[in-house]
């Protein structure tokens, strides 16, 4: 089956809530090697991945051929790749940030995103992907994606705050400028997140 998306997210789900390394810190349970929870069948995946192919599929699949001149390029993203140490090493580096500002880091909130059609690879140029964002417990919701690396302890702060100040191209300069002297960058131009992303997709091969 060529349309192996949905396994990706499952999967990423499963290894970022089940990996585990020597620099780990888990404080709040014990992390085993027994089957978890949210493990699906073949038979549920078999109708995920139909319904996504009946459904999903053909308007990304159009969306692709509308957007791209190259008729060879014309399947949207299926799949997302990424090295189980680096899935390791987030999770480690989340947990770190997080444990410093005494914020109990509570999971991992993926979300549905495009390259841009000025991304510097031309060959994910429009191309789906996927972000990562820790979460943590806000104002009685556990699942709240957040920034741990500009929250204060024991205070997260939502990642749409800093988001947002990059979102609107009309007053992105303004709020930009604002936003820079608040949090004292010396950047002037970009601001680094805890999200991550750098997937390799197939396609492209």
């Amino acid at each position: 089956m060529k349309n192996i998306f949905r396994t990706s997210i499952v999967l990423l789900l499963l290894i970022l809530l089940n990996s585990c390394n020597e620099i780990c810190n888990h404080e709040d349970h014990a992390v085993n090697n027994t089957r978890p929870s949210n493990a699906i069948t073949y038979k549920e995946m078999a109708a995920m991945f139909h319904q996504y192919d009946v459904g999903q599929k053909k308007v990304l699949d159009k969306y692709r051929g509308d957007f791209t001149a190259n008729k060879n390029d014309t399947i949207e993203s299926v799949s997302h790749y990424y090295e189980i140490n680096q899935l390791k090493q987030y999770i480690a580096y989340l947990e770190k940030i997080s444990k410093d500002k005494e914020i109990t880091l509570t999971g991992i909130r993926i979300f549905s995103a495009a390259y841009p059609k000025n991304y510097k690879d031309k060959s994910l140029s429009g191309r789906y992907t996927l972000i990562f964002m820790p979460t943590a417990e806000i104002e009685g919701n556990k699942s709240v994606a957040f920034e741990p690396l500009y929250s204060k302890t024991k205070t997260p702060i939502k990642f749409t705050e800093f988001l947002n100040k990059y979102s609107s191209e009309e007053t992105k300069q303004v709020m930009r400028a604002s936003f820079f002297s608040f949090l004292q960058d010396s950047s002037g131009d970009d601001l680094e997140s805890s999200g991550a992303n750098k997937l390799k997709p197939t396609p492209p091969m």
